[in-house]
This record gives structure tokens, sequence and C-alpha cells, in this order.
């Protein structure tokens, strides 16, 4: 009886390093081509080099556009926070929008309607008040000072007036609207004493706003 010879088990190559990410996957490929290259039938099969080149191009390209993937979703985290900052910005300017067509309009549904607004008309009880409790205070920045006053009663927001002398109207300045109940004075001369007065926005009287309240001085920063 012949023995019985047991036969060679045939080899089968394969990768155990982990693959799961891009990172990985590029990584088994440029350690592995690094161990090919060093063994002793990388010279002599170009069959191994083909595949390699390929194999290697593959890498790159996952690498390369990894790379892309990154920045775009960097981009887009900062292009979301600047939708957000715009967004706030753009109900701002609307309410500004609106509170200046109305000091125009001065009551007149058909002439808002003719710059395109839509209008709802109610029954007033009569003229608004000038508002009231106006208060000052220096602003956070060179420059700047901080008036506040009560709502009350007003729906479509205010002007608001500065001067730098109450006995000189040629120191008054234009009336800007507002649609809240502070105001920021930009641009003044630090430490300087700027007067200021508001106004809240009536559609129903001649004038487009109640009466003016008492001028308040308040120091610049």
């Amino acid at each position: 009886m012949s023995s019985k010879v047991k036969p060679a088990e045939l080899a089968k190559p394969f990768l155990k390093a982990s693959k799961n990410t891009d990172v990985e996957k590029i990584h088994v490929t440029r350690a592995t081509t690094t161990s090919m290259q060093g063994a002793p039938a990388w010279s002599t099969t170009p069959a191994l080099q083909s595949a390699n080149a390929v194999w290697n191009q593959k890498a790159d390209a996952l690498e390369a556009n990894a790379k892309s993937i990154t920045d775009l979703k960097s981009k887009l985290k900062t292009a979301i926070a600047d939708q957000r900052v715009i967004r706030r910005d753009w109900t701002v300017a609307t309410q500004h929008m609106i509170a200046t067509v109305a000091i125009q309009c001065m009551g007149s549904a058909e002439e808002a309607q003719a710059l395109g607004f839509d209008v709802v008309s109610r029954t007033s009880a009569g003229p608004l008040p000038p508002p009231e409790g106006l208060a000052t205070a220096p602003g956070k920045a060179l420059g700047t000072a901080v008036f506040e006053w009560k709502r009350g009663s007003a729906r479509h927001g205010f002007i608001v007036q500065s001067a730098a002398d109450v006995a000189n109207p040629a120191t008054y300045s234009a009336p800007v609207p507002c649609t809240r109940s502070k105001y920021t004075l930009k641009g003044a001369q630090s430490l300087s004493v700027v007067h200021f007065r508001v106004a809240a926005i009536d559609p129903i009287v001649e004038a487009g706003h109640s009466e003016w309240s008492t001028w308040v001085a308040g120091t610049v920063r």
C-alpha cells in the first residue's frame, strides 16, 4: 500500500488590516506598497507593478476626494451659519422698510398698496401720545450713546432724532425709523453731549407720527 501524502495547502493572500474608513484604505495601500517594493518578486513581475500602480491611483483619488469633502463640509457649515445671520438681518431690514413705508404713506391704504404692501385698517381710539420713559446711557463702543423708552401702545415703530443743540434746528438730524424701543447713536464725538427725542409712528394723523417726546441729553462714550 502506498502512503497517503497530505497535499500542500494553497496560500490565499488577503489584507487583515482594517479597511473601514477612507483613511484606513489609503494607509493599507501605502503600507502594503512599501512592503511589496522590498520583496524579491517586485522588480521581476511587471503585473504586480501594473496592478499596484492602479491601486495607488485609486488610493490617491480617495485621498483627494476625501479632502474635497472635508473642505466642502467646512464651507457648508460656514455658509449655514452665515445664512442664519443674513436671515436675521433681512428681518430687521424688512421691519425698517415697513416702518419707512408707514411714514411715507401716513395712513393711506391706497399708497401703501401701490408700493406693493398689504394693509391692515383699524379704528383708532385717538392719536398716539409721545413715548414716555426716555432714558440714556453711554454706549459700549467709543462714539456711541444708547437711548431707551417705553413702547406704550405704539404698533408701527418709532422715529428718532438727535441734536447737538436743541435751540438750533440746524443741528437736528433727519428723523430715523426705528422698530425697537431702543436706539444706539453711532459716530458721535467721544464725551460730547447729544440731545435725543422720539415719536411713535401713527398712520392716522397727518404728520404720520405722534408728538415728539421731550428732549433728553445723553453723554457719548
